[in-house]
């Protein structure tokens, strides 16, 4: 014989509880023992996965928030992954003046990829309206914030915090 389940309502506490409608009583956390045969049995489940759900939808009645509760049980939209190039851009934007945002730009590039080419200087100087990628990186490399541990290859000195 499958077993079936049920969601009750403690008449103390107002909490719903997920039961298996075979027992006669359960104990609710307030302490009051339910008698489930009297009880009126607010939704019934087949598994007890099922059932959770419904608990968590009886108390979300109860408490007056069904709408939110559905809206935050529904399926969430996954945004598309970014790739590194846009995390760095999204970090160096938010850096100060045009100095701060290269140095971003730099050491967030080195925390994605470990080293990075002048095309991926390019592509993500080119995103944060610097007008002139190499001009910016040969600053970086005369003030030793970028060095090139092999050619056309470069890396930040200091991660910094």
């Amino acid at each position: 014989m499958t077993s079936m389940y049920g969601v009750v309502v403690c008449p103390r506490c107002r909490r719903a509880k997920g039961v298996d409608l075979r027992q006669k009583t359960t104990g609710c956390a307030c302490g009051f023992q339910i008698r489930i045969v009297p009880s009126r049995v607010r939704a019934k489940a087949s598994s007890p996965r099922e059932l959770r759900g419904l608990v968590g939808q009886a108390n979300a009645e109860i408490a007056g928030g069904l709408e939110e509760y559905r809206s935050a049980a529904s399926p969430v939209t996954r945004r598309r992954a970014r790739g590194p190039h846009e995390r760095v851009v999204a970090v160096a934007v938010k850096a100060g003046d045009r100095v701060q945002r290269i140095h971003a730009a730099a050491v967030g590039l080195t925390r994605e990829l470990e080293v990075f080419s002048r095309d991926d200087w390019r592509r993500v100087l080119e995103r944060i309206d610097i007008p002139d990628p190499d001009a910016a990186l040969g600053e970086l490399l005369r003030t030793n914030v970028v060095y090139e541990p092999r050619p056309g290859f470069y890396r930040a000195v200091s991660l910094g915090p």
